[in-house]
């Protein structure tokens, strides 16, 4: 009809099209909303999230679930302590009980047995003449002895009566100063030596003789009683 105006059909496209357009608003809606809710779940606790997934579908609620982290623990540190080997026990000290009885001292020492007697035999003197000799021997340092003798003088070392001690000078001194000292014990009647004489009383000059022996110089000589009682120990 002249005049009527028909309305205008819209093309067939643009209804998918408006539909499209709806639903990617929507999607693009939801996702800012659930990100906002997500957001707000995390701080107060995770209530904004749960009512989220009470209001929406099972599929919705399954992909609003966010898996929990996995919580990474430490590992706990090892006691870096060293234990220090035990120290070993001391070993027990097993004690003796004492005896109530104590043992006997030990018996004492047997005494020294007696000095022996000197020898009664010497350069074929008198034994008591001997004996005082052998004793004099061990405490002096004498080259040579003599006893039984001839001389061209009176002398008593014919009969055995005399020693003649060869000595040096300052032994002589000592075997003439020892014997004096024992004039009486040992028997002795006189000494001679280094051209002096002395019974007892005192050193006196003699004559000169012509040589060191004649004069003993060389030699101290003894006389000897001719029963002396003598008992001397070497």
């Amino acid at each position: 009809m002249a005049g009527r105006h028909r309305a205008k059909r819209s093309p067939s496209w643009a209804k998918p099209t408006a539909l499209g357009v709806g639903a990617a608003s929507m999607l693009a809606f939801t996702v800012w909303f659930t990100s906002g809710l997500w957001g707000n779940d995390t701080e107060n606790g995770g209530g904004g999230a749960a009512a989220l997934a009470a209001s929406a579908g099972p599929t919705e609620q399954h992909r609003l679930v966010k898996p929990s982290p996995t919580t990474s623990r430490k590992p706990v540190p090892t006691s870096t302590t060293t234990t220090p080997p035990p120290s070993p026990s001391p070993t027990p000290t097993t004690t003796t009980e004492s005896s109530s009885e104590e043992p006997p001292p030990p018996p004492p020492p047997p005494p020294p047995p007696p000095p022996e007697s000197c020898s009664t035999e010497l350069e074929g003197t008198q034994p008591h003449v001997a004996q005082v000799g052998n004793h004099v021997l061990t405490k002096f340092e004498v080259d040579s002895v003599g006893g039984v003798g001839s001389r061209s003088g009176a002398s008593d070392h014919p009969s055995g009566l005399a020693l003649d001690f060869m000595v040096d000078s300052a032994t002589g001194d000592q075997i003439a100063d020892y014997v004096l000292a024992h004039q009486e014990e040992f028997g002795v009647t006189y000494v001679i030596w280094e051209q002096q004489y002395n019974d007892g009383s005192g050193w006196s000059m003699m004559e000169d003789r012509g040589s060191a022996t004649a004069n003993h110089y060389d030699h101290v000589h003894v006389s000897f009683e001719e029963s002396a009682d003598v008992s001397v120990t070497c």
